[in-house]
């Protein structure tokens, strides 16, 4: 009986019998073996023997119970023990190292969106950029084109105007000729002119058309003699010229249309 409530306290304390106290154990349960085939000699009982049938169990409870207390734990359950904690050390800094790599991606993988974010953003400016750029060099060189268009466009249509002014002056010119060669023939005829070059003489003077049409004060005719190919540098007989004829000739302005048209 002593034995298997030694047992059983062992058991629920942890403690593996050894060696030692086995021996001891049995030293202790001699007398107490020894009490009972006694006392189940006596025909009747009594308080003194059941008073020692108790004090007997109560030792063996009590030094059972001490052995237990006293008696060391088993090396290898201290090992076991040391073991497991370090396994859940180990496990919770196992975790600890995983959420601290698992956090340090994801704060990799948000800095590499940003990051290509950043990008993509910096592209998308400077294709738009790109783009404007295109667009103005585009819109710069069609006005360009436009003004060199309409500055060609604006030359020709000078050019062509100002042929025909030319042409309409030389037309004008070429009628005022014809109509002046008219008036010159006409002229020379009748005041017996051979032609514009030749004088005409008379009592040892000599004489030039465009000299007469001074005396005659014909502003119109002195034109028309110019327009001719007369010569308006030609001397008469007394040595002047039409101009300086016109100005002897000239009272008050009398010959002012005249000199104009020498002039």
């Amino acid at each position: 009986l002593a034995q298997a409530i030694l047992a059983q306290a062992q058991n629920q304390q942890g403690i593996f019998p050894h060696h030692s106290s086995n021996r001891l154990a049995s030293r202790r349960l001699t007398p107490a073996v020894m009490g009972q085939s006694e006392c189940k000699g006596l025909s009747t009982s009594d308080a003194t023997t059941d008073t020692v049938k108790v004090n007997v169990g109560g030792t063996l409870l009590a030094d059972a119970a001490g052995a237990a207390q006293t008696s060391p734990k088993h090396p290898a359950a201290e090992e076991q023990l040391r073991c497991q904690k370090e396994e859940v050390k180990e496990k919770q800094l196992r975790q600890e190292c995983e959420e601290e790599e698992r956090r340090r991606q994801e704060a990799e993988e948000q800095q590499r969106l940003e990051r290509k974010r950043a990008e993509e953003q910096l592209r998308l400016e400077h294709q738009r950029a790109a783009e404007a750029n295109v667009r103005e060099e585009q819109r710069l060189r069609e006005e360009a084109e436009l003004a060199e268009c309409e500055a060609a466009e604006r030359v020709a249509a000078e050019e062509a105007t100002r042929r025909a002014e030319d042409e309409r002056k030389h037309a004008a010119e070429e009628q005022a000729r014809k109509e002046a060669q008219e008036k010159v023939d006409v002229f020379l005829k009748a005041k017996g002119f051979k032609t514009m070059s030749m004088p005409r003489t008379s009592c040892f003077t000599a004489s030039y058309p465009l000299h007469v049409a001074v005396q005659e004060n014909n502003a119109g005719l002195v034109s028309a003699l110019l327009l001719s190919g007369a010569d308006k540098k030609v001397k008469n007989s007394t040595g002047k010229t039409p101009l300086e004829a016109a100005e002897k000739l000239n009272k008050k302005g009398s010959h002012a249309a005249v000199m104009a048209a020498l002039g």
